[in-house]
Order: C-alpha cells, then structure tokens, then sequence
C-alpha cells in the first residue's frame, strides 16, 4: 500500500470509524474508493492553481472573471495572463499599497519599482515608476495598460507624477528613457551613451 496518493487503501483510511463498522457502508465506501482510484488523472485535471502554466488560455480567462480579477484584459499575453493570474491573490490581499502596484505592473515589466515622492523631493502622496523595458517592447498600448493597473492598485490618495523607462542592451552601450504621463500621449526620450569604446 502506497503511503501517499489516490488508492482504494488510502481512501477508505478516511472512512470514519462508525461507518467503518457498518458493513453496509463498508460496501458503499470501498465500491467509490475503487472508482476513484481508477481515475487520478482524470482528478488531477481538477487541479486548478497548482497547474496554471498549463491551463489553455480561454481557462485563464474564465477563472480571471471567477476570482474577481477585476484588472485583466483579455488582450495580455498569455505571458501576461498566466503571470496576472498568480499575483491576483497577493494583489487582492495588497491593494492600495506600493507593493500591490509594483506586483502588478511587473507583470507587463518585470522588475518594475516604484519611487515614492521623498525620494525625488515630489509632492507628498505623489509617486512615480520606474519600468525596466530592457527586454520587453515600449508600445501605446502596453502604456495604457500600465496606467489603467496604476489606476486599479495605487492608494485613492496617490497621485502618479509620471513613469521612466530604461533599457540596458547587451554589451557596452546602455540606453535611457522617460515617459511623460499626459493624457493619452505616450513620449519617449532616448538617449545613448556609450562605454568601453575605444
């Protein structure tokens, strides 16, 4: 008998005592174990959060309206879905903290921070973040879909002052870029400098 997993054995070690006894119920009860333990992959395919890297997409979206993940859009990348998906728990129990607003946006930008206004000498309640796009494509759209989840975890109070983007490509060179946050305009300022060249 296997100490761990879905057997005839194991299931009927649940059995309560008083039933255990009651040969009728003996009957019933080792007829299902016998059942169930036919079908354990069948039983795994219940299994939801341990196997959300596997799930198709149309599940994630399914179970994102089912969690009350309020934030999703259906146009993320399966990336982005799967990634949503496993932060939401955490996001949920952090909403309108600084953490909650870096989890989320990490999702699009991994490595996503946010400055808080002491830092920079802001107003106070006012923020702004910094994005590391080196290996992720700056676009309009993944813009507003950063601005909506700022919009969806910051604090009521918070004010955003304004996002920046970075980039550091591979070798010596290392890019710099900043976003300014007016209306629906995304602005992206490069500049290059170069290291190491002789």
């Amino acid at each position: 008998m296997s100490n761990y997993g879905i057997t005839a054995e194991n299931l009927l070690l649940t059995l309560p005592e008083a039933l255990a006894k009651d040969e009728n119920m003996l009957a019933l009860a080792s007829a299902i174990a016998d059942e169930l333990a036919l079908r354990p992959s069948e039983i795994a395919s219940l299994l939801i959060y341990s196997r959300i890297n596997e799930l198709p997409e149309d599940m994630l979206d399914i179970l994102a309206y089912d969690f009350k993940v309020d934030w999703w859009d259906y146009n993320y990348s399966l990336a982005e879905k799967r990634k949503t998906l496993k932060d939401s728990w955490n996001v949920h129990s952090t909403l309108g903290t600084k953490r909650a607003v870096e989890k989320a946006i990490s999702a699009i930008y991994p490595d996503t921070k946010v400055d808080e206004w002491f830092n920079y000498g802001g107003d106070p309640y006012h923020f702004k973040l910094l994005i590391d796009a080196t290996y992720e494509n700056i676009d309009p759209a993944k813009h507003q879909r950063v601005l909506d989840r700022v919009e969806y975890y910051k604090n009521l109070r918070s004010h955003l002052d304004g996002i920046e983007y970075t980039a550091v490509p591979a070798g010596y060179c290392r890019s710099y870029g900043a976003v300014a946050v007016a209306g629906m305009r995304l602005e992206i300022t490069v500049e290059v400098a170069v290291y190491g060249v002789e």
